[in-house]
């Protein structure tokens, strides 16, 4: 069974930290260990993120914009497999459950 993938997720932070000049953040579960950095920029939350993921393969940065969506994404370590869905599908032929 491959090894469950770390995700860390970098987010703004909530107002009241924003006030204290942090405005993002650096989320994610290492195995027990529960992670949350504070950072002054996007930029240096993402550079963490990206060493932590780095560092416990399989791993995963989710950044998301200052209104939550999802931005970009990086993957470090095996990608996972496709789903039995897109598995059977042909390059750019639309398909799924729904």
């Amino acid at each position: 069974m491959a090894a469950k993938r770390t995700v860390y997720h970098v987010a703004p932070s909530g107002e009241r930290a924003a006030a204290a000049g942090v405005k993002w953040q650096v989320e994610g579960r290492e195995g027990r260990r529960l992670l949350h950095e504070p950072h002054r920029t996007q930029k240096d939350a993402i550079d963490s993120a990206r060493r932590h993921a780095k560092e416990h393969t399989p791993a995963q940065v989710v950044v998301h914009a200052r209104d939550g969506h999802i931005r970009t994404a990086y993957t470090y370590g095996d990608a996972p497999a496709a789903s039995p869905d897109e598995r059977g599908r042909k390059a750019g032929e639309r398909g799924g459950l729904f």
